[in-house]
């Protein structure tokens, strides 16, 4: 039987401890778990607060993010990219990035990914000095 969800109206839980340290501010992130009937992988979607963003990592399966709401940014090996509602993200496995919402703009995306597949032991790069008030706008 196929199940359904929806981020629409959706408020998501607070960010559950190991995943914490994923986020800048991870009071402003909440997650709701969205049904995925495809073997090993998750879907999550996470809604950002304005500003809110996570810290550069990696996932060795990779990771596949579409915006659903609001405007972000991804950050990765060529540079910040802003993104918007149904824009789609295919980052393949094992590359550094960074997402989240722009300065002053929440954001959701929904994401598909291995279960608990991240990797935060990378180098930080340009994040402190790539994300300003421009981005978004």
């Amino acid at each position: 039987m196929d199940t359904f969800a929806s981020t629409g109206d959706a408020k998501g839980e607070p960010v559950p401890e190991p995943l914490r340290t994923l986020f800048n501010h991870p009071d402003d992130v909440r997650v709701q778990h969205l049904p995925s009937a495809l073997p090993g992988l998750d879907s999550l979607a996470v809604h950002f607060g304005a500003g809110t963003r996570t810290v550069p990592h990696k996932h060795e399966g990779g990771q596949h993010l579409v915006i659903v709401d609001g405007v972000g940014v991804v950050a990765d090996d060529e540079g910040v990219h802003v993104v918007r509602t149904g824009d789609v993200v295919s980052n393949p496995p094992g590359t550094w990035h960074w997402h989240g919402a722009a300065p002053g703009t929440p954001m959701t995306h929904v994401t598909f990914e291995s279960p608990g597949d991240f990797n935060l032991d990378v180098e930080r790069r340009d994040w402190d000095d790539a994300y300003g008030p421009e981005l978004g706008r």
